[in-house]
C-alpha cells in the first residue's frame, strides 16, 4: 500500500499508523487521496481529527496551529467522527451549519425533527409491565406462593381471591400513583430547565428540552449548561484580556474546583456556569452529550426512598413471624396430633389452615398505602408550592429540626426600594449625577432585582438611551462587582460605571484612605436603620491599553428590603413545631441583627470572619460557647456569608446530630444544598440552585418552607400509622390463629382471611388522606418503637380473640347469661347433648328403625349410642352409602353385638353425633370470631393514628367511610355465612345432628356434615353466627376502650415521639439515623416523572470514571454523497459506538 511520509526540522514524536496507507511522523500531515475513517493528527501534545468536507480539494494540509487546512472531497455517505474541542471556531460553526446569529425558526423546526429533542430516550415503559411491576416485591411473592398452594390443594376460591387481592392492590397502587404523577408533573412544568437561544436574530427564552445541534444559546452565572456547548469568541475589537468563565464540572469529572473556559473551549451538558456570560453554540444534544453516552450505555440509577429500607424491614420481620408460626403449626398438627395429608380437594386442611398464616399476616397492602400515601402527599406538596425533587426529601423534611435560612426573598420581600433622600454623595457630586451613573451600572436585560430598581431610580429615562452597552462583567459571589462599559453615542466617550458590595468599591477607589471613615460610618448607619448599602463607582475610559483606572467613588445607595409580613409568625410557628430558624445572609451584620429584630429571632449573630476564627481554635471567637457545634446550634444566626460558609455551618450542624435545612437561590449556594439534608431552593432560584436542592418553591416566603414542613409531617404520621397498624395485624394474626391451631387442633378458612385482607387492608388505603396532626416535634423513623407497640398491640388483640373464643367456645356463659344458643364444644357438652338428642322425641323413629333391625339389641339409649353410623342408612339418610362407599360397613347387619357395633375407624352414632354438633358450632364460632377480628383490627388504626384519646381525635371521613363499609361487608358476611362453605370431602347430606343448641334448625346452612373419625372433620367451614355478630361488636367494643390507656403507657414508657419529654426525645433520639447519603445527581436529563419531577439523572460515579475523557467532546459527524458535506449526525447508534469504544477500562 503506498505510504505517506512528511518530515520538517520539529521535534519526531515518534511514527503513528492510523491506517495501512498514512503514516504521520511528526505534526504536519499531507494526505494524497481521500479516506473513509477519520485521520488523527497530532500537533504539539493534542489530536486533532481531520475533518474533510471541502467541495473542491483533493488535498488536505492541516498546519501545526491546525488552522490551515485543504479538504479532501468524500463522494460516498459515511460517517466520521469529529472533536469539537479542537476544531476552530469557523469550522465548529461551519459543520453545525449555522451562524453566530443562531438559527431560524424554520431551520430549528427542521432539526428538532431530525435530532429529537435534548433528553435521554425515554425508556419504554409498557403500562402492563409497571402494572405488573407492582406485583413484584417481597410481600407480593409470598402471597403468590400462597397462591400456588392453593391451587395445588384445589382451593379454587381461596385462589381466586388471593389473585384478585393482589390485583385490586396493583389496580389501586397504579391508579394513585399515575394521578399523583400527573398532578406533579403539571406542577413542576414550570420549573422545566430553561435556555436562552437566538432564534430568528432575537433572543428568547425557551425549554431546553428543545435546543438542536446549531442553535447559539447564552450562559450566564447559576445556569445549567443544557447541552453540549462550544464558546464562541467575543467581539474582535476587545483588546481587553479575556475573562474566562468558572464552570463546575464536579457531577461529570469529579473536579472539586471549577474549571476556567476560554473562547473555542467547550462545556458539557450539566455543568454549572459559576462565573461568566458569554454566547455558545450547541453541537450536541440528548443522547449525543458525553453525559448522555454514559447514562445511555451504563444505565442510570434513582435515589431511592428510605421508605423502601423500612418497608423491606418491617416486611422482613412479618415474613420471619409468619415462618416461624409455619413451622410450628407444621411440626404440632403432623407431630403432635397426627393428622393426616392426601392429595386432592380438601384433603389436606392442615395445609389449607397454613394459608391462614401466610395470608393474614403478610402485609399486603403495606407497598401500596406507604407509596401511595407518600406520592399522593408530594402532590399535595407540590399544591402547596414545594416540588419534592426526590421522595426520599419527604422523609427528611418531616425530621427537620434547623432551618439555615437566606434572608432576602426567603425572610424578606426581596422588594427593594432605593431611599434616593438618603442617599450619600461621596466625591461631591450632585445627586442627579449620582442616580444617573447609578441607572447606567444597570444591565436590564437580565432582570437582577437591583439591576431594576437603580433603573427605575432615575427619572430622566431619556437622558439614558444615548449611551450605549457595550461590554457588560456581571456579579459573582467572590468579586462581588459588576462593570458596565458604555460609550456616550453623542461625544464617543467611553466610560465604566462600578458597582457593588461597598467595602469592595470603596478598596477600589483612588482616594480610599481619605473618604473610608465617612464611608464606613454611613455604613453602620444604614445597616442600624436596617438599609443595605450599595457603592457606586465611575472611571473614564475602557480600560484598555494598559492605562491606569483611577476609580472615583460616587456614593453609597441606601436600598432596604423589608421583611415579609408572615415572616414574624412563621418563625414562632417554627418554634412550636420544633424547628430552630438561623438567618445566614450575605449582608452586613448590623442590618442582620435589625431584620432579626424585626422578625423576633433574637440577634445573637456572628459575622462569618468569626466563624473562621473559632473553626481555627480562636477561645475569644467562641465568645464563650464551649465549641464550634455549640455555637451553630445555639447562635440564632451568621452574617457577611459567603456561599462555602454556608457549606461548613451544614456540616458543623450535621455533625452534631441535627437533620438540617438550608436555602439557596445562586449556583455557588448549590454546594451548600447538597450537602444540607434538605436543600431548598427559593422561589427564583438559579438552574443551578434548583439541580442542587431537593426542595424546589414556587411560592415566595419561609411559610412555604414551613407549610411544607407541617405537610412532610403529616405524610409522615399517616405513613407510621399504617406501619403500626400492619406490624400489629401481623402479630395478631400469626398469633391469634397460631395458638387457636395448636392449643386447640381447630382451624379457620382462608377464604374469610383473604376477605379480612380485602376490607380491612383495602380499607387502610384511606390512610393516605387520612385527617392527622402533623407532631409537634421532628419525625423520623423509629422501628424499635414500631415493632415493640406493633408487637404490643398484636398480644393484645390475640388475648381479646382468645378470650372471645375461649368464652364462646369452652364455657356455657353466653347460653346461660345471654339466652343465645351454645358454641361450647367441650366433649362432656357435645356427649351430654347426643344424650338428650338421642333420647328425644326428633330421634325416636330411627331410634325404633334400628331396634327393629336388631331385636336382640337391648332397648336402651346408651346402647343405641355405641351403634355404629352405618345403621343411619335407610331411604333418607345417607351415612349407609358413604360409610359403605369407603368400606367401613363391613359385616354390618347381622343381629349380634358384632354386628351393629362399629367397627375400627367407623364412628358410633354417638361419636357421629358429638362430630357434627362440633363441626357445626365450629363452623359458626368462625364467623364470630372474623367479625371480632375484622371490627377489633381495623378500630386499631383510630388508635396509633393518634396520641389523644382517640374517640375524641377526629379522624378523616374518608377513614371513617372506610371503616363503616368495611365492616358492614364483615357483619353480613359473619351474619350470614357461606351456607356452610367449604363442604367437607368426606360428608353426608342431610345430617340430623347439625341443628342448633337449643334444638332448631341451623340458619343459612345446606345441613351438609362430615363424617366423623375422617380428616374432613377438620374442614374449615363457614355457617353465618346470626345474632352472634352482636356479641362480636360488644365484645370489640369492650376490648378497644382499654386500647387507648394501653397505647399511653406504651408511649410514656417508649417516650414515643417525645409523649412524655419532648426536650428529651430532641437531646436523645437519633434524628439523622434515618438520613441515606445522595447521589450525584444532574437535573433535567430525563423526562420527568411523580417520584422525579425535575426529570433527574443519577449516576453512581463520575461520567469521566466511565468514559475516556478525551472521547468527551467527540460527536458523529456525516456527509451526503452528492457533495461530502458534513453535519452533526443523528443516529443515535453512533454515538453509543463511541462511548463503547471511549470505555475506561478497569485494572485487573
Amino acid at each position: 500500500m503506498p505510504r505517506a511520509h512528511a518530515s520538517t526540522e520539529s521535534p519526531k514524536l515518534g511514527p503513528t499508523i492510523l491506517q495501512d496507507d498514512l503514516v504521520v511522523d511528526n505534526c504536519m500531515l499531507l494526505v494524497f487521496q481521500p479516506f473513509p475513517m477519520p485521520l488523527p493528527v497530532l500537533h504539539g501534545d493534542r489530536a486533532a481529527h481531520v475533518t474533510r468536507d471541502c467541495l473542491s480539494s483533493s488535498l488536505c494540509v492541516v498546519s501545526e496551529s491546525g488552522k490551515e487546512e485543504v479538504k479532501v472531497d468524500v463522494q460516498d455517505a459515511t460517517t466520521d467522527e469529529v472533536d469539537f474541542a479542537k476544531l476552530p471556531i469557523n469550522e465548529a460553526l461551519q459543520i453545525l451549519q449555522t451562524t453566530p446569529a443562531g438559527l431560524t425558526s424554520a431551520e430549528h423546526a427542521l432539526r428538532l425533527a431530525e435530532y429529537g429533542p435534548n433528553k435521554l430516550p425515554e425508556s419504554s415503559r409498557n403500562a402492563v409491565f409497571v402494572f405488573l411491576g407492582y406485583m413484584w416485591n417481597p410481600l407480593a411473592w409470598a402471597m403468590e406462593v400462597a397462591a400456588i398452594i392453593s391451587i395445588c390443594l384445589l382451593d379454587y376460591a381461596d385462589f381466586a381471591l388471593i389473585v384478585a387481592l393482589l390485583i385490586a392492590n396493583s389496580v389501586i397502587s397504579y391508579h394513585e400513583e399515575a394521578n399523583a404523577d400527573n398532578a406533579i408533573k403539571a406542577l413542576a412544568a414550570a420549573l422545566a430547565p430553561k435556555a436562552r437561544v437566538l432564534r430568528d436574530g432575537v433572543l428568547k427564552q425557551i425549554d431546553a428540552v428543545e435546543l438542536v445541534p446549531g442553535d447559539v444559546i447564552l450562559i450566564a452565572i447559576g445556569n445549567v449548561v443544557p447541552a453540549d456547548i462550544k464558546i464562541l469568541a467575543e467581539d474582535e475589537d476587545d483588546d481587553d484580556e479575556e475573562v474566562p468563565m468558572q464552570v463546575d464540572q464536579a457531577a461529570l469529572t469529579g473536579e472539586s474546583l471549577p474549571s476556567k473556559k476560554f473562547s473555542g473551549d467547550v462545556c458539557y451538558s450539566g455543568s454549572a456556569i459559576k462565573q461568566g456570560e458569554r454566547h455558545c453554540v450547541v453541537y450536541a444534544t440528548g443522547i449525543n452529550t458525553f453525559f448522555g453516552r454514559a447514562a445511555a450505555l451504563i444505565g442510570q440509577t434513582n435515589n431511592v426512598a428510605n421508605l423502601v429500607v423500612v418497608m423491606n424491614r418491617i416486611g422482613g420481620t412479618c415474613l420471619a413471624t409468619i415462618g416461624v408460626w409455619i413451622l410450628i403449626e407444621l411440626a404440632v398438627q403432623f407431630g403432635h396430633y397426627n393428622h393426616s395429608c392426601g392429595a386432592g380437594e380438601e384433603a389436606c386442611p392442615t395445609l389449607t389452615n397454613m394459608l391462614v398464616i401466610i395470608v393474614g399476616g403478610i402485609p399486603i397492602a403495606m407497598p401500596t398505602v406507604l407509596s401511595v400515601t407518600l406520592a399522593l402527599g408530594a402532590a399535595n406538596l407540590a399544591k402547596e408550592g414545594a416540588i419534592v425533587a426526590r421522595m426520599s426529601a419527604v422523609e427528611e423534611l418531616a425530621g427537620l429540626d434547623i432551618l439555615c435560612s437566606d434572608k432576602t426573598g426567603t425572610l424578606t420581600l426581596n422588594k427593594l426600594s432605593v431611599d434616593v433622600s438618603s442617599v450619600m454623595c461621596v466625591s461631591g457630586r450632585p445627586l442627579d449625577y449620582v442616580m444617573k451613573h447609578a441607572a447606567l451600572s444597570a444591565n436590564t436585560i437580565t432582570e437582577e432585582p437591583i439591576d431594576i430598581v437603580l433603573s427605575n431610580s432615575y427619572a430622566d429615562k431619556g437622558d439614558l438611551v444615548h449611551y450605549k452597552l457595550t461590554k457588560f462583567v456581571p456579579f459573582n459571589p467572590t468579586d462581588k462587582i459588576t462593570i458596565a462599559t458604555l460609550l456616550d453615542e453623542r461625544t464617543g466617550q467611553k466610560i465604566r460605571v462600578l458597582k457593588g458590595s461597598p467595602q469592595v468599591v470603596l478598596a477600589k477607589a483612588h482616594n480610599k484612605d481619605e473618604i473610608g471613615d465617612q464611608v464606613n460610618n454611613k455604613m453602620i448607619e444604614f445597616a442600624n436603620r436596617g438599609f443595605r448599602s450599595l457603592g457606586i463607582a465611575f472611571a473614564e475610559g475602557d480600560g484598555s491599553g494598559g492605562v491606569v483606572t483611577n476609580w472615583e467613588m460616587l456614593a453609597l445607595v441606601p436600598m432596604f428590603d423589608p421583611p415579609r409580613h408572615d415572616t414574624a409568625a412563621t418563625i414562632a410557628n417554627c418554634l412550636k413545631q420544633g424547628i430552630e430558624v438561623k438567618m445566614i445572609t450575605g449582608d452586613h451584620l448590623l442590618i442582620g441583627k435589625e431584620t432579626a429584630k424585626m422578625l423576633g429571632m433574637g440577634s445573637n449573630m456572628f459575622t462569618s470572619e468569626t466563624l473562621i476564627k473559632a473553626k481555627a481554635g480562636n477561645k475569644e471567637a467562641l465568645h464563650g460557647f464551649k465549641d464550634l457545634a455549640d455555637m451553630c446550634e445555639n447562635c440564632n444566626g451568621f452574617a457577611e456569608v459567603f456561599p462555602e460558609h454556608k457549606y461548613e455551618i451544614v456540616e458543623i450542624l450535621q455533625n452534631a446530630d441535627h437533620v438540617c435545612g438550608m436555602t439557596g437561590d445562586g449556583v455557588n449556594d448549590a454546594p451548600a444544598l447538597k450537602k444540607a439534608d434538605v436543600g431548598i431552593a427559593v422561589d427564583g432560584a438559579t438552574d443551578a440552585a434548583r439541580g442542587a436542592a431537593d426542595i424546589v418553591l414556587t411560592e415566595p416566603g419561609l411559610s412555604t418552607i414551613v407549610t411544607a414542613v407541617i405537610g412532610a409531617r403529616k405524610i409522615f404520621q399517616r405513613m407510621t400509622t399504617y406501619a403500626k397498624y400492619t406490624v400489629s395485624m401481623t402479630f395478631r394474626i400469626c398469633f391469634t390463629f397460631g395458638l387457636l391451631t395448636v392449643i386447640y387442633d381447630w382451624y379457620f378458612p382462608t377464604i374469610l382471611i383473604v376477605i379480612l385482607a380485602v376490607f380491612n387492608d383495602g380499607a387502610m388505603i384511606a390512610l393516605a388522606k387520612d385527617r392527622v396532626v402533623a407532631s409537634p416535634s421532628p419525625n423520623s423513623w423509629n422501628l424499635k418503637n414500631i415493632f415493640l407497640m406493633g408487637i404490643v398491640y398484636g398480644l393484645y388483640l390475640t388475648l381479646s380473640s382468645w378470650a372471645l373464643y375461649q368464652t364462646a367456645v369452652k364455657t356455657s356463659f353466653f347460653a346461660d347469661k345471654v339466652g343465645l344458643f351454645s358454641l361450647d364444644d367441650r366433649r362432656t357438652e357435645l356427649d351430654a347433648w347426643c344424650e338428650r338428642r338421642i333420647a328425644g322425641p326428633d330421634f325416636a323413629k330411627v331410634a325404633e328403625s334400628i331396634w327393629g333391625q336388631f331385636p336382640s339389641m337391648p332397648r336402651d339409649y346408651e346402647t343405641l349410642g355405641s351403634v355404629s353410623a352405618c345403621a343411619l342408612g335407610g331411604d333418607t339418610l345417607g351415612y349407609f352409602d358413604i360409610l359403605t362407599e369407603y368400606n367401613q360397613c363391613v359385616g354390618f347387619g347381622q343381629d349380634s353385638p358384632a354386628g351393629w357395633l362399629p367397627i375400627e375407624g367407623t364412628p358410633s352414632i354417638m361419636v357421629q353425633c358429638a362430630t357434627e354438633q362440633k363441626y357445626v358450632r365450629g363452623s359458626m364460632m368462625r364467623s364470630l370470631l372474623y367479625s371480632q377480628v375484622s371490627i377489633s383490627g381495623q378500630a386499631l388504626v383510630f388508635v396509633v393514628r393518634t396520641q389523644k384519646w382517640s374517640l375524641a381525635d377526629r379522624a378523616g371521613a374518608a377513614t371513617y367511610i372506610a371503616f363503616i363499609m368495611a365492616q358492614i361487608g364483615s357483619t353480613l358476611i359473619a351474619a350470614f355465612g357461606f351456607n356452610g362453605y367449604i363442604s367437607p370431602r368426606f360428608e353426608v347430606q342431610g345430617g340430623i345432628f347439625s341443628s342448633l343448641s337449643t334444638g332448631n334448625p341451623t340458619p343459612f346452612f345446606h345441613n351438609t356434615v362430615p363424617i366423623a373419625l375422617s380428616e374432613s372433620r377438620y374442614t374449615a367451614s363457614v355457617i353465618g353466627c346470626t345474632s352472634y355478630v352482636i356479641v362480636a361488636w360488644i365484645w370489640s367494643a369492650i376490648w378497644y376502650i382499654p386500647l387507648d390507656i394501653v397505647k399511653w403507657i406504651l408511649c410514656w414508657i417508649l417516650n414515643d415521639d417525645g409523649f412524655r419529654d419532648q426536650l428529651a426525645y430532641a437531646q436523645d433520639h437519633e434524628h439523622r439515623a434515618h438520613i441515606q447519603p445522595k447521589e450525584n445527581e444532574l437535573s433535567g436529563a430525563v423526562a420527568s416523572t411523580a417520584s422525579n419531577p425535575l426529570g433527574r439523572v443519577s449516576l453512581k460515579q463520575p461520567v469521566t470514571d466511565v468514559l475516556d475523557r478525551n472521547s468527551a467532546s467527540v460527536v458523529p459527524i456525516s456527509r451526503n454523497s452528492a457533495g461530502g458535506v458534513a453535519k452533526v449526525s443523528a443516529d443515535p447508534s453512533k454515538a453509543l459506538n463511541i462511548a463503547r469504544n471511549s470505555l475506561v477500562k478497569k485494572d485487573s
